[in-house]
């Protein structure tokens, strides 16, 4: 068993309190790790603080992306190594990650590590001075203090790294004590490929620990946060006492609208996807299915017949199709939510068997709720797991409406072969992502985030990286202009 440290100014640290972790998928003892504590988090601040300074600041934004583009390259040589720490760690199936997980975020380090979008600065005019010229420049926030969830801890590292670096930040990064073991194996490829020590530190620990102490750090200059809506609006109470920048990607309660004129077997295929990977527990999962009364039974008789046929087993095989729950606290909440919609009038109209699951591991079996009430707990609340809540709509303004009606908008899905009123539909979501006949689908081009509870700011594209930075104006005249006469004249009139 591998026991990790907390990575602290280029070397990992293995004082203090020590913590076992155990695999979701058969509750076998698979690593160890040291807790952060306060103490060593204001260290890891201090150590990005002076890299910051003394040594990040200096570097140029081409040196800083050749920096990333080895690590990529180094990611991708030991890629197998990388899934199969995540799916231990957290229960999702090899086959995710090895498929989706771990390339995906090779190919978004890779985007902002070959970007030309993001240039650092630009040249403006100054239409009522023509006799001078500006630059806008997009300096550095300093120290980011990074904090990532524990369902896909890989991918969350990466879009909390990537931006945050070639922006020319330093990082405090916090993942999750249950999920931290890629983003530690990544902190050691960070050193390994020749970043400055301290321009990305790791610790792990307890949210109010180690949370706190980034929050409360004046100098740590932003906050990034993903997670819960309760945690993320708590964190931005504690950072407005220092006035920090905070970028908050929240819960979600997404909606896969499907309309009667849709090619079904796809979208059925696709609802499950947005549903059933990862066991539901991605922020944007689709866990509302809102879709047309004239082709509801069918379609969800087919979703019966797929998922009949998903096999469930071991996440370590490629067999398998069905993850575990990452920790047994969010199986209890699963569960506990699932009953309070039965009593709340939800039918429960499909349950998985789930035999063949190694004993000792955390499952909940992917479930349809129908029949679900718009003002009961399922309809409204977060599950983050397999369950999917289904309505039914006679009319497109209905089925936007039915959509809109959650305090989230991360996400959500629309599924026609007419793409035009498709397009209508999306345009018409409180959502920061519509997809239009895919879902789940992310590229490192397009900006992700939410309306409303769902939070503020955005991760990935031009846009994520510009949340790294603040602007700076520099004023160029090359010497005395017609301006200035009138200007120093107003002070100086009588001269």
């Amino acid at each position: 068993m591998k026991n990790y440290g907390n990575f602290i100014d280029g070397r990992f640290d293995t004082d203090g309190e020590k913590q076992e972790l155990r695999s979701p998928a058969d509750g076998s003892v698979i690593a160890g790790i040291t807790m952060g504590s306060r103490e060593k988090t204001l260290e890891a601040i201090d150590s990005a603080y002076d890299a910051f300074h003394k040594k990040w600041l200096k570097t140029t934004l081409s040196d800083r992306k050749t920096l990333l583009l080895k690590l990529a390259n180094r990611i991708m040589e030991r890629s197998d190594e990388y899934a199969t720490l995540e799916s231990l760690n957290t229960g999702k199936t090899i086959r995710q990650s090895m498929l989706m997980d771990i390339p995906l975020g090779i190919e978004h380090i890779k985007y902002f590590a070959t970007s030309d979008e993001f240039t650092g600065s630009r040249k403006i005019l100054h239409p009522e001075y023509p006799d001078t010229e500006g630059e806008i420049q997009y300096a550095p926030m300093g120290v980011v203090g990074s904090i990532a969830p524990w369902n896909v801890p890989f991918l969350m590292a990466v879009w909390k790294l990537a931006p945050a670096l070639v922006a020319g930040n330093t990082v405090v990064l916090k993942p999750s004590h249950f999920t931290p073991l890629t983003a530690l194996e990544m902190a050691a490829d960070i050193k390994a490929v020749g970043f400055p020590d301290g321009v990305v530190n790791v610790v792990t620990g307890d949210g109010a620990k180690v949370g706190e102490a980034m929050t409360g750090s004046r100098k740590v200059s932003m906050i990034s946060f993903t997670g819960s809506t309760t945690t993320g609006k708590k964190i931005m109470r504690d950072s407005s006492e220092s006035i920090k920048k905070v970028t908050l990607e929240l819960g979600g309660k997404s909606p896969n609208i499907v309309l009667d004129d849709c090619d079904i077997d796809h979208a059925v295929k696709g609802v499950m996807f947005g549903i059933y990977l990862n066991s539901g527990q991605l922020c944007e999962s689709g866990s509302r299915l809102i879709i047309s009364s004239r082709i509801k039974d069918r379609f969800l008789e087919r979703m019966k017949t797929y998922l009949d046929g998903m096999k469930t087993g071991n996440p370590m095989s490629m067999e398998t199709d069905v993850s575990a729950i990452t920790t047994e606290k969010q199986r209890k909440k699963i569960g506990d939510l699932v009953d309070a919609g039965t009593e709340e009038g939800s039918v429960i109209f499909y349950r998985k068997n789930m035999q063949g699951v190694p004993a000792g591991g955390y499952y909940f079996p992917p479930t349809i709720l129908t029949d679900v009430p718009p003002d009961s707990e399922v309809a409204r609340e977060e599950i983050f797991g397999p369950v999917l809540a289904v309505s039914e709509f006679e009319t497109d303004d209905e089925a936007v409406e039915m959509a809109n009606s959650s305090r989230y908008g991360l996400a959500a899905g629309v599924w026609s072969n007419n793409i035009q009123r498709a397009g209508n539909i999306g345009s018409r979501l409180e959502s920061g992502t519509v997809w239009i006949n895919e879902y789940h689908l992310l590229s490192a081009a397009a900006p992700r985030g939410g309306f409303k509870d769902s939070g503020v700011g955005r991760e990935l594209g031009t846009e994520g990286i510009m949340e790294y930075t603040q602007t700076r104006h520099l004023f160029i005249s090359r010497g005395k202009t017609d301006q200035d006469d009138v200007a120093y004249g107003l002070i100086l009139g009588s001269q």
